[in-house]
């Protein structure tokens, strides 16, 4: 293997969470292999495109992270560089939840021209890794996973409330939004809490829903999940959300607190169902998990402490460093 080289990153946005998780996580463990990552944002602006094109090209490798380019640039990328992986997290093929979960032909054409053109192709979950192989290619499953620090989860904050926890984005606040019919029910039946928001929007809830907003930052991101009780993952069951990657869902295990999930996508597989949180297949389950941990503190303390192992054993950057630096690697020879 050669060492010293650089691989060229394209995102869509060089600060992003793909690209923490999915790249940069990494990026000491590469370095130490001979693999320096250089990120880059592919941006609208042709003359910002020539550069990195170019940038790419004195490189000769080039890594496309979660980004859908032209077809014609995929062309152009694929003419300079000698080796060119993609990565993605997302059930790219198809709009998101918001606009219907519905296959778009200009996403699935560019999807199909980047698979067609990478010597590599990884991603986050087998669901995706299906979505790669309609497209002609085999890709290597490579979880998003997190950091986990050592030592017991921190210790959880004071009641009375109960917290329940969100975290997420603009984005993807519909899906808590859409649970406000059994998050409801929690309270009706005896379990008053306050829902924490981390994110860069608040959802409307009823009044009987207390919603404490935290603005997320990613200093704040650590503490504000601390101060939780349950986190929640509500989602909805469609081709876009069962590609989800499930990277909320993994940073409130690592921090120590027990998880209710909706059976969709990854998510049954990374909570194990009643050892580190509830796996919820119907509303009712849903309610009922809340419940359960709202109201059994030393139950929820149990499932919280072993979330957090297990994400550590088995979705940590730790147990997936040296498959992602054995996948990069080996496309770049």
């Amino acid at each position: 293997m050669s060492h010293g080289r650089t691989l060229v990153v394209i995102v869509a946005e060089p600060t992003g969470a793909v690209v923490r998780h999915r790249a940069m996580a990494f990026a000491p463990a590469l370095a130490r292999a001979g693999v320096t990552l250089e990120v880059h944002a592919w941006v609208k602006s042709w003359l910002a495109r020539r550069r990195v094109l170019a940038r790419a090209q004195e490189a000769g490798q080039a890594l496309v992270l979660s980004r859908l380019l032209t077809v014609v640039d995929v062309e152009r990328l694929r003419a300079r560089v000698r080796r060119l992986l993609f990565d993605f997290d997302d059930a790219l093929p198809f709009r998101d939840t918001q606009h219907g979960a519905t296959p778009s032909g200009t996403r699935g054409d560019r999807f199909r021209a980047i698979v067609a053109a990478a010597d590599a192709v990884s991603c986050g979950n087998p669901y995706l890794a299906g979505l790669a192989a309609a497209a002609g290619r085999r890709a290597t499953v490579l979880p998003t996973v997190v950091d986990v620090p050592d030592g017991p989860p921190a210790p959880e904050p004071p009641v009375p409330p109960h917290v329940l926890g969100w975290i997420g984005s603009r984005a993807t606040l519909p899906y808590v939004e859409a649970a406000t019919v059994e998050l409801a029910a929690v309270v009706a039946m005896g379990n008053p809490f306050r829902l924490r928001i981390i994110a860069d929007a608040t959802p409307t809830m009823p009044p009987g829903i207390p919603v404490e907003a935290i603005r997320w930052s990613l200093e704040g991101e650590a503490a504000a999940i601390d101060g939780m009780h349950v986190g929640v993952a509500p989602l909805p069951d469609d081709p876009w959300t069962r590609g989800k990657c499930g990277l909320k869902v993994l940073q409130m295990l690592a921090r120590g607190r027990p998880v209710v999930v909706s059976a969709v996508g990854v998510q049954p597989e990374q909570v194990k169902d009643g050892l580190t949180g509830y796996v919820a297949p119907t509303r009712e389950a849903f309610v009922e998990g809340v419940r359960r941990l709202l109201k059994d503190d030393a139950l929820r303390r149990r499932l919280g402490a072993a979330g957090r192992d297990d994400v550590r054993a088995r979705w940590s950057v730790a147990a997936w460093s040296s498959r992602v630096v054995e996948h990069v690697t080996g496309a770049l020879t």
